[in-house]
This record gives structure tokens, sequence and C-alpha cells, in this order.
């Protein structure tokens, strides 16, 4: 199960490795709409879908700034919201 939690300085942190598509996008586009303006959530997840399509294309749409990086199988995406 996804969980979020806060991370004093980084923003929130959704966790959504373990899951399948399409619940990571579920989650963190539910938590990416109750994020307050100028926030940052990163995300955390081990889709690729996710993490390299439905992610990013959530961003460009929204207008959300993304950053990401990977470490072996896992992605960090962090996306702030103007």
């Amino acid at each position: 199960m996804a969980k979020t939690e806060a991370s004093p300085g980084r923003g929130d942190v959704l966790d959504t490795r373990g899951l399948l598509c399409p619940y990571p996008y579920i989650r963190a586009r539910q938590a990416l709409e109750a994020l307050p303006a100028g926030a940052s959530l990163v995300i955390l997840t081990d889709s690729e879908p996710t993490a390299t399509s439905s992610i990013p294309v959530l961003c460009e749409q929204q207008g959300y700034a993304l950053a990401c990086d990977r470490a072996g199988e896992e992605w960090r995406l962090i996306v702030t919201k103007p």
C-alpha cells in the first residue's frame, strides 16, 4: 500500500513502489491535487510506465515542474506545483 509522509524541507513523499499500473499514477494524481501551490511531492516508484510516461504527461498537462532520477529499477520523481 502506498503511503504519504512529510519530509521536512523536501515536501511530501509518496511511496508507490510495489504497486502495479495504474495505481501509482492514480495515487500520484490524487496527492498532487491535494498539494498546495508552491509545494513539492517526491514520488518513489518502480513502475517504468509511471516514471517515463504517465507522470511526465500529467506534469506537462498541468504545468507542474518535474525532476527525476533513477537508481537501478527505481525512480524518484520530484513534482513541484506552481
